[in-house]
């Protein structure tokens, strides 16, 4: 098995969950979005409880391969996103 997976893998399903959690987000700002409540639970589960967490570990792995200045082998696009969405999250848990 590559070595480099869990760490794409990581980063897309950082992506997946970040997109999550912008349409919960614009859920929650704006009430007149209406979406049936078992999609919004799915939603609101994997975009404001698993996206964080996601965001953390794939920052911390990105830092350390970073550090030990091992090749990082995922889209730039992947990277900037992922932390431009930890910042909006740490951003948005502080307002």
């Amino acid at each position: 098995m590559n070595k480099k997976a869990p760490f794409a893998f990581i980063a897309r399903l950082a992506v997946i969950c970040n997109a999550f959690y912008l349409l919960t987000t614009a859920f929650l700002f704006f009430s007149w979005l209406k979406i049936p409540h078992d999609i919004a639970n799915f939603m609101a589960v994997l975009g404001l409880e698993m996206a964080p967490f996601v965001n953390l570990i794939f920052v911390i792995g990105f830092v350390i391969n970073v550090f030990i200045k091992k090749a990082v082998t995922i889209p730039l696009w992947q990277t900037i996103f992922n932390l431009l969405m930890l910042l909006v999250q740490i951003t948005l848990l502080f307002i």
